[in-house]
């Protein structure tokens, strides 16, 4: 009797980390976006300019994509608020950015394309270093702020999936590879005024 409650708990451990391992793997190979920083900085022409640090995972499935020819737009979005205590909030800019990340087969190189200036990558890990980085994006002339105001920005990275084929929109509303879209990063900037 003993012997076989022993059998029988060596499989059920083996069993739970079967499971573990199993799932872990299929959270690992989910594609995912995140930020991880953002801060707006003071130029001397009174512009401020956003610098945002993301973290970009893409799956199997999402590699294999870009290595057929399928190019992944992506959509940065910034929103300046200044918070209204008993009424909306007072949105003061909002932005968007466009990103691209897809292959050229004959050359064999990844491009990474924001706002019409591209550059080109042989590895995409390369590529997807260059789409973590954004820097020096005007978001904001002082001109717009009022003295003694505190603001809130937000910052959100998605996956345009408007761009997508159209046989394949259909197929992303329950696909979690290809529904990227980061938590709405918000921070209250420090804004010389």
């Amino acid at each position: 009797m003993t012997a076989s409650f022993t059998l029988c708990c060596k499989k059920f451990r083996l069993f739970l980390l079967l499971l573990a391992f199993f799932s872990w793997q299929a959270i690992a190979s989910q594609s995912s976006l995140e930020i991880n920083s953002a801060e707006l900085v003071a130029t001397e022409e009174g512009a401020y300019l956003l610098d945002a640090d993301f973290g970009i995972t893409l799956s199997p499935a999402l590699e294999e994509a870009i290595n057929k020819g399928m190019p992944l737009n992506f959509l940065v979005e910034f929103q300046l608020v200044l918070p209204r205590r008993y009424w909306f909030d007072d949105e003061i800019t909002s932005l968007t950015s466009k990103v691209s990340l897809s292959y050229h087969a004959l050359s064999r190189q990844y491009l990474v394309n924001r706002d019409g200036h591209q550059l080109s990558f042989t590895s995409i890990q390369e590529a997807k270093d260059e789409l973590s980085h954004l820097r020096n994006w005007q978001v904001l002339d002082d001109s717009l702020l009022k003295k003694g105001e505190n603001y809130q920005a937000g910052l959100r990275m998605r996956l345009d999936q408007s761009k997508l084929p159209k046989a394949l929109q259909v197929d992303t509303l329950s696909s979690e590879d290809w529904n990227m879209v980061s938590e709405r990063f918000r921070w209250t900037p420090a804004l010389n005024q």
